[in-house]
């Protein structure tokens, strides 16, 4: 879920470039619709599934930034959802060394906006705001992450069947 001084931030972290910002802002988007999806905890419209389909599709392969920086990014966004796809799996197996694991993993996209403040600033730059993104968009602490795993989500049909399905390898 974004949050409300998300965009601020965003501009300040990336230094304003607005292509690299619309980039992070749409990911948000897009992943946060993936996460609904699969974990079944929020009921979509149709309307916000074809919007994230549309940025994934339409709006972040014409991103001047993305074009300008594709080679170095897409890497890290099949990275970034491989990881998160992994959190899937491991927060659904029950053990707590492999929830912690997922606790890590969960929020790859993180390192995305790290990386892009990387290509708008520099080595120095992404130095000096690499911590901020973190401690920004971490925002729950492992704690609360566990605890709210522990509310029982298997009483969700769609989690029960798309849990079976990951742990099947699916």
């Amino acid at each position: 879920m974004p949050r409300s001084d998300e965009a601020p931030f965003l501009q300040q972290v990336l230094r304003g470039n607005q292509g690299a910002i619309q980039f992070c802002q749409q990911l948000f988007q897009v992943s946060q619709v993936l996460d609904d999806i699969i974990d079944g905890d929020k009921p979509l419209t149709g309307e916000q599934v074809i919007s994230a389909f549309w940025k994934s599709l339409i709006e972040i392969p014409a991103n001047p930034f993305y074009r300008e920086h594709e080679p170095y990014l897409r890497p890290l966004m099949a990275m970034s959802l491989q990881d998160w796809r992994d959190s899937v799996v491991l927060e659904r197996s029950g053990s707590e060394h492999s929830r912690t694991l997922a606790f890590v993993l969960r929020d790859q996209l993180t390192g995305l906006v790290t990386q892009c403040a990387y290509l708008v600033g520099g080595e120095q730059w992404m130095a000096a705001v690499g911590p901020k993104v973190r401690e920004h968009f971490h925002e729950d602490s492992l704690g609360d992450y566990l605890a709210e795993l522990e509310k029982d989500p298997t009483q969700n049909p769609a989690y029960q069947a798309d849990a079976e399905e990951s742990l099947k390898g699916g």
